[in-house]
């Protein structure tokens, strides 16, 4: 565990030297000044597939309103994340409810566990971080479904799942009325995530 750690803080760290040079792919950045709903926050989410080495850069675009992005909207299904949609639904659902007791919710035909927490200090505040587990009722004691470690203010910054799938989030850029309003490094809070024990334990 300690050597898997080591490698990912190097790659990490290597991500962070060639952000500048890569090459993203998918979703929407430049959306014309004409399209801009008003009012809209548009989130434009840079993700590293963590399990290739090509160095490309994968986005999505997601448009809510004021700080809420429990009713959201992926720009285009060339969105990365718009395969996840529903599951990416539930989270942004369940946030509020996160830092209460409570540790499994029933959604319909879903089931969602809280497994884990981890407090990290980024941009100057204690960001709480939470993993979850998303997976059909059916299936909830099994270990097969969607995992997501999520925050407040930040959203989804990492997912990986039982296909093998694995996305990190890196770099945020915030938009309104078709003008920038933050560009946020998301490398730095990803660094100290792997100093927790937030993908190894369980509450």
């Amino acid at each position: 565990m300690r050597d898997a750690k080591c490698f990912l803080a190097f790659l990490l760290c290597m991500i962070s030297f060639s952000l500048a040079w890569a090459q993203p792919r998918g979703g929407s950045i430049n959306i014309p000044q004409d399209e801009f709903v008003p009012g809209a926050i548009y989130e434009i989410r840079y993700w590293t597939n963590m399990t290739t080495v090509d160095g490309k850069v994968d986005i999505d675009t997601l448009k809510f309103f004021g700080n809420d992005r429990a009713v959201f909207e992926y720009s285009s299904s060339n969105c990365v994340s718009y395969h996840c949609r529903e599951s990416d639904s539930l989270v942004y659902v369940l946030l509020p409810k996160l830092g209460g007791s409570e540790r499994t919710y029933i959604m319909g035909d879903n089931f969602v566990r809280r497994l884990n927490r981890a407090t990290v200090t980024f941009r100057g505040y204690d960001r709480m971080v939470y993993r979850l587990f998303i997976t059909d009722l059916d299936n909830k004691n099994d270990p097969y479904g969607d995992y997501v470690l999520v925050s407040n203010k930040f959203g989804i910054l990492y997912r990986y799942n039982s296909d093998g799938e694995q996305y990190m989030l890196n770099r945020i850029e915030v938009m309104k009325d078709g003008k920038t309003m933050d560009e946020i490094d998301i490398l730095p809070l990803q660094m100290q995530l792997q100093t927790t024990d937030i993908f190894t334990n369980i509450e």
